[in-house]
């Protein structure tokens, strides 16, 4: 076992002792259960803090409804938000390694239990309903159009769709604390800011916007667990 694996170890049940204490009825155990952590938080070097943190799990998604690699689709920026608040956690853009060796744009959630892998079960299953309903709306648009009106129309559409989602969903309630602990745990990561990009105008755009709208208002939140594991660290998402 390596040094780091030996630390993470001792990290880990310093942070189940810590638990323990807070959680135990019994004042005698709790007293045992806190004691035996101070001691071994004074002999390795761990601090609460640290322990603490150590309780965050990462969740990515399948992917992301945009592959952009500069600047993020304000649409795209708002949605991940939306289901980062949705489910009292925070997300960072990654990339997953495709079986061909590509790597793809995705999203990865951190928080407490298990809500980073509800939210990017539910980010996959919003991605693919607004895939869906942007691929519908195009189908009602003139085939003459000039491919810059069809693609600004769906971008609008896009925007209008996640504004519509935002709409219906409520916020979880996060503690102080694991705000805090989310906060320090970013801050260890050293992640950069990715800026988004607005929407530009173009012909038709109100009305797209208002029927993507309209059509994220109907958009279905289904609550499930997906697999995944944790992906490498990324960007960080500027907050709406």
């Amino acid at each position: 076992m390596s040094d780091s694996q030996r630390q993470a170890r001792l990290v880990k049940l310093v942070r189940k002792l810590l638990e323990l204490a807070q959680s135990n009825s019994n004042a005698h155990e709790a007293g045992l259960a806190l004691a035996r952590a101070q001691k071994l938080m004074a002999k390795y070097g761990i601090t609460e803090l640290e322990a603490n943190i150590s309780s965050i799990q990462q969740a990515p998604t399948q992917a992301a409804p945009s592959q952009s690699w500069n600047k993020i689709p304000e649409w795209m920026t708002r949605l991940t938000w939306t289901v980062a608040h949705a489910f009292g956690c925070r997300p960072y853009f990654s990339s997953l390694e495709t079986r061909s060796g590509l790597l793809r744009r995705n999203v990865t959630f951190y928080g407490f239990s298990e809500r980073p892998a509800v939210a990017a079960y539910a980010f996959d299953v919003l991605s693919r309903q607004l895939k869906d309903a942007t691929a519908a709306y195009l189908k009602t648009q003139d085939k003459r159009l000039k491919m810059a009106t069809r693609r600004g129309r769906a971008e609008q559409f896009r925007a209008g769709w996640v504004e519509g989602v935002r709409r219906i969903v409520e916020v979880f309630s996060v503690s102080e604390h694991e705000q805090a602990l989310m906060s320090a745990w970013s801050e260890q990561q050293g992640m950069t800011t990715l800026k988004s990009r607005s929407v530009k105008r173009c012909r038709g755009d109100f009305i797209a916007r208002s029927q993507g709208y309209l059509a994220g208002k109907n958009a279905q939140l289904h609550h499930g667990v997906n697999g995944c594991g944790p992906a490498g660290i990324g960007y960080s998402i500027g907050e709406e």
